[in-house]
């Protein structure tokens, strides 16, 4: 092992095989250039190379966008770091605060709401789907989904399923259980619905 002459301080590492690699780390505290490394030495400076690689990766890929901790593991580890790494680097980009579940949530729900109108079930498993803890998750809809933001997204699903008339041009005052399964499928309860059609048509 040696240190490479560089602007940015590395280690070599030269295998018995005659290969050899680069680590972005500087030397271990008592680890001098031609020191000889033992297997369990190895093995670490490998776990410390992977960690160092793949917390770059990931900070530079949550500079351009938000994500989750639970989505940022698995890309991690599709990148074939491993779990123990993969769940290090989470950690410590949570710590710094490059990596934040509810700050995640909340993004996603305003854009979700806008984009696609869905009842608090749907939005906590679409949530759930996107790796965010499901206390986290739970919390984060309690807190920033309010009474007229389930009713004004029900309002825009209802439009959205019903077919207006042929004759008038407007939507059927009464849903098809067909229409009310559709919106239960995005997260709505069979009661809201109801107490919002019947509110709607004044009864």
């Amino acid at each position: 092992m040696q240190k490479r002459s560089s602007g940015r301080e590395t280690i070599t590492v030269s295998l018995s095989d005659g290969s050899s690699f680069f680590i972005p780390l500087p030397l271990p505290e008592g680890w001098a250039a031609g020191y000889v490394l033992e297997e369990e030495e190895y093995q670490h400076l490998k776990e410390e190379d992977s960690y160092v690689r793949g917390k770059e990766w990931a900070a530079s890929r949550l500079a351009s966008r938000e994500d989750s901790s639970g989505r940022m593991v698995q890309k991690l580890m599709q990148r074939e770091y491993s779990s123990s790494v993969a769940r290090r680097i989470v950690s410590d980009l949570t710590d710094l605060g490059f990596l934040d579940d509810a700050r995640f949530a909340e993004i996603w729900i305003r854009e979700r709401l806008r984009s696609h109108p869905e009842g608090p079930d749907a939005l906590l498993a679409g949530l759930l789907n996107r790796g965010v803890p499901s206390g986290t998750a739970k919390e984060v809809i309690a807190e920033s989904v309010t009474p007229d933001d389930v009713d004004w997204a029900l309002e825009r699903a209802i439009a959205k399923v019903s077919t207006p008339s042929v004759t008038t041009g407007e939507a059927p005052e009464e849903l098809s259980d067909k229409q009310i399964r559709t919106l239960m499928r995005r997260g709505f309860s069979y009661n809201s619905i109801k107490k919002k059609l019947n509110r709607d048509n004044g009864s």
